[in-house]
């Protein structure tokens, strides 16, 4: 499509000082504003929307030098919001080459023995986030499986804090059957033998990996982390929460932002944990804002600008879903996608309930809004335990305390986030990359509470879509697919990638999915009052698209093309532009 970008016919000229700089009419404008509002038209001045309204209306605000955009009919949202990303990580994930992600046991196999027959003996072979669940086996592949392909070289294959190290590995890394296990990881053993099976829980830092990752030069970073902002922008991304971030990455946000060059607004999360000690704990989270003389500090919470601002405190509080280690009510049952062999195993808790209360009650003083990652739903009884027990002692219900994934809920447990006034980030995609596997080894029971998204909104508690994107830059090919309209379309038809619909009850519709994705996400940032909706005031943060996701065919939503992408009033993409990067 070609917009029609033209400056106003003089007929409609009036005094420059009260026009508009962008009129977009002939729009369908899909306000999702409290009310749902469909508009026709819009102004925006400087960086914010001036009006609303018809195209009868917004023609006052025409001059002569303002530029008009004719919509020709198609529709314009908010821009959307990925409420988790690390993007900071995965802008430079592929510099030295596309990432190996693979299909089935047989394809890691097969590159494994491509990388021993050109690396000499000794040297280490790695496989990185590529979990079980999206295998074709639907496990991990085993001790045995990674000597077969490479005998004679260290091979560690990382899904995350759950991964499988062969023979060498653990040879190389003195990993015997004498090896304590890290506390709170787990060095599995043969129940019967006592040796390491290869599995680690948690416990990959035993490993004595020598290959170190070239270190991007400062232009190489630089031209990296604009060019994954600028994919974000092309599918239609105005705002993230980047969920991990350490001073010197805010500080390089914070640059480009003084530069002029962002075009993203970022909400950036600090990361701690609980110390053995009140007083450990204390020191952390006084730790976390400090920063060098005639810089601004890095907390707390608001600390920033409507562009780098710093946002929740975090702390991993469990393992993983698509790992078999997020901490469950009941045990996950032995069977080998994870390689379980304990009946009695649950999970893996990584902090002390006790001193995670100390820790959330003195941030809380100092001014943070926290969260946790917490996957299973034994780990959100613990977190909304510590939330309620914080509530005792300082009203929380304003504080916007989240969750981060809470991918297993009860009934019970969401009566508790609208309570205390919680909110979560949740995200659709596993439920489409993972959900049949997952159902193979949880079973329907469990299941009917893996990310139930409409039980949440019934609930009255305000929920936000996010990606968890880590690596690589394709926005559906990713390690966890970032694509919102893919996240989009999951959340309204709940279909999996291999085929089957799970759980439809828990179906959004199309506006509850705008929400999910929009005004949702900039409440659970404090930014509702400036962006997430089209509305009079607010940031002109929007965006055209090649049709309208209220009435087309629902499977044409995932197919989205976003025409035209403008923040705070200023074009960021543009897809009648050529491009080259």
């Amino acid at each position: 499509m070609m917009l029609v970008l033209y400056l106003a016919p003089l007929a409609f000229a009036q005094d420059a000082s009260q026009s508009a700089d962008v009129v977009i009419r002939n729009a369908k404008v899909i306000t999702v504003d409290p009310g749902f509002t469909i508009a026709q038209a819009l102004a925006v001045r400087g960086s914010r929307v001036v009006a609303v309204g018809n195209d009868k209306s917004i023609v006052r605000w025409i001059g002569p030098r303002t530029r008009v955009i004719d919509a020709g009919g198609k529709a314009v949202l908010p821009g959307l919001h990925d409420s988790h990303v690390h993007a900071f990580r995965a802008a430079t994930s592929e510099l030295d080459g596309l990432v190996f992600v693979p299909k089935s046991i047989v394809d890691a196999q097969a590159f494994i023995r491509e990388q021993a027959a050109r690396k000499p003996p000794g040297s280490w072979i790695l496989i990185e986030r590529a979990f079980p669940t999206r295998l074709a086996e639907g496990r991990l592949p085993t001790k045995a499986e990674l000597d077969a392909a490479a005998p004679n070289h260290p091979v560690h294959y990382n899904a995350g804090p759950v991964s499988v190290a062969n023979s060498k590995a653990l040879e190389v890394s003195k990993i015997t059957r004498a090896t304590a296990d890290p506390l709170p990881g787990q060095v599995v053993k043969d129940p019967q033998t006592g040796e390491p099976t290869g599995l680690l829980r948690g416990a990959a830092g035993l490993l004595k990996i020598a290959v170190s990752a070239r270190v991007p030069t400062p232009e190489e970073k630089r031209h990296a982390v604009k060019h994954m902002y600028q994919l974000f922008n092309q599918q239609g991304i105005t705002s993230i929460g980047e969920r991990l971030t350490e001073p010197a990455e805010i500080d390089f946000m914070r640059e480009l932002s003084r530069a002029g060059e962002l075009t993203v607004r970022i909400n950036c999360t600090r990361v701690t944990s609980a110390g053995k000690t009140l007083a450990e704990s204390i020191q952390r989270i006084e730790a976390l804002v400090q920063a060098p003389v005639g810089k601004e500090p890095y907390g707390p919470t608001g600390v920033g600008d409507d562009w780098v601002r710093i946002g929740p405190l975090k702390v991993f509080l469990d393992g993983g879903m698509l790992i078999g280690s997020a901490y469950m009510r009941e045990p996950w049952g032995v069977g080998p996608t994870y390689q379980i062999t304990d009946p009695n195993y649950r999970g893996i808790l990584n902090q002390d309930p006790e001193q995670l209360r100390g820790l959330y009650l003195e941030a809380a003083r100092r001014g943070w809004q926290v969260t946790a990652h917490c996957a299973g739903e034994a780990a959100m009884d613990v977190l909304l335990d510590c939330y309620e027990h914080v509530q005792q002692d300082l009203d929380i219900r304003q504080r916007r305390f989240l969750m981060t994934h809470a991918n297993f809920a009860s009934a019970q447990n969401l009566e508790r986030c609208f309570k205390l006034g919680v909110g979560a980030d949740l995200q659709p995609a596993w439920l489409f990359k993972d959900g049949a596997s997952l159902l193979n080894t949880l079973g329907e029971r469990r299941m009917n509470w893996f990310l139930p998204l409409k039980s949440w909104l019934d609930a009255g508690v305000i929920v936000g879509g996010g990606s968890d994107h880590m690596a690589m830059l394709d926005s559906r090919a990713s390690v966890n697919p970032w694509n919102p309209w893919l996240g989009l379309w999951t959340a309204v038809t709940r279909q999996t990638e291999r085929g089957g619909v799970h759980n439809p009850r828990e179906r959004l519709s199309r506006e509850q999915a705008l929400r999910f994705y929009t005004l949702n996400n900039a409440w659970l940032h404090f930014n509702e009052q400036k962006t997430g909706s089209l509305e009079t005031g607010k940031y002109a943060d929007l965006i055209l698209v090649d049709r309208d996701p209220l009435t087309c065919p629902i499977d044409d939503i995932r197919q989205t093309k976003v025409l035209l992408t403008m923040i705070g009033g200023k074009v960021v993409w543009d897809a009648s532009v050529k491009t080259t990067n």
